[in-house]
């Protein structure tokens, strides 16, 4: 068993020495990413080259899909390249190196600690993105029925919608209004209203902004003057999603407290506990 290990474990010393220049373009641009280790990435991304890693599969689209909500379509595959390769990293680099302790110290206990340790890695990317992708959903869910209101009121008040929607763009700087200023710009560009409304929803990603962008596209299409009522609805409604989304997280604060509380009650019940445990 210890000559497979030593033979992958050589492999990859072989890898760093030779391969490390090759991607130093994209290991240098993840110095402020967080990514642990990201320094040695570009051996995962070698093997990436070497078994032709497909981003065009349907898993690989739906991930695509899910980066490009936090870092935009441009970028969105080659994020995801980078957190594939970051992962192969930490699994071709911790499990060869502890299967050669494992063996070396006749401890099989020592490789399951290997495997665990690649897998908690791998997982912890994963959790990053998906923190980064809620923390982003639920700015947007926040900041979304404040600018409905506004849109009800501008438009109410006798406004065009797209001079409404451009107004309420310059005055906000969260993430919400980048993208109606992205929408704007679009429109500034050519790209027709209800297709740079359509685009918007597509970015944000939320089910919330897809039902927005059809009832102000339907509208636009029929030229009805319900605009507003439809407005004034969703914005209701999602007023009431911003109040459950707020209990939850307050649960969820309230559940997380609750292990530290926990901790501290043992260590007093262990400190009270000792002395009388002594004295018998």
């Amino acid at each position: 068993m210890l000559v497979p290990a030593t033979i992958l474990v050589l492999l990859w010393i072989w890898m760093a020495a030779r391969y490390e220049g090759k991607f130093e373009s994209i290991t240098k641009t993840l110095k402020e990413s967080g990514y642990p280790m990201y320094e040695l990435f570009y051996i995962g991304f070698q093997l990436l080259d070497w078994v032709h890693f497909d981003t065009k599969s349907d898993y690989a689209r739906k991930k695509v899909k899910e980066m490009s909500e936090v870092y935009g379509r441009r970028y969105a595959e080659y994020y995801y390249y980078v957190q594939v390769g970051g992962e192969v990293t930490y699994v071709v680099t911790v499990v060869p190196l502890i299967f050669v302790f494992a063996v070396l110290g006749n401890s099989p206990m020592a490789l399951v600690f290997g495997i665990v340790l690649a897998g908690l890695l791998v997982w912890y990317l994963d959790e990053m993105f998906k923190d980064k992708l809620t923390a982003r959903r639920e700015e947007l869910l926040a900041e979304f029925p404040q600018v409905l209101s506004k849109l009800t009121l501008l438009v109410n008040s006798g406004m065009m919608l797209r001079n409404a929607w451009n107004r309420i763009a310059k005055d906000g700087s969260g993430i919400l209004y980048q993208e109606m200023s992205a929408a704007t710009a679009e429109m500034q560009n050519g790209i027709s209203e209800p297709d740079a409304y359509r685009n918007f929803a597509e970015r944000c990603g939320l089910k919330e902004m897809r039902k927005f962008s059809s009832l102000v596209t339907q509208s636009l299409a029929k030229g009805s003057g319900d605009l507003s009522y439809f407005l004034k609805d969703m914005s209701d409604e999602m007023w009431e999603i911003k109040k459950n989304l707020v209990k939850q997280k307050s649960e969820q604060a309230n559940s997380k407290l609750l292990a530290p509380i926990v901790m501290i009650f043992l260590g007093i019940l262990v400190m009270i506990m000792a002395p009388i445990l002594g004295g018998l």
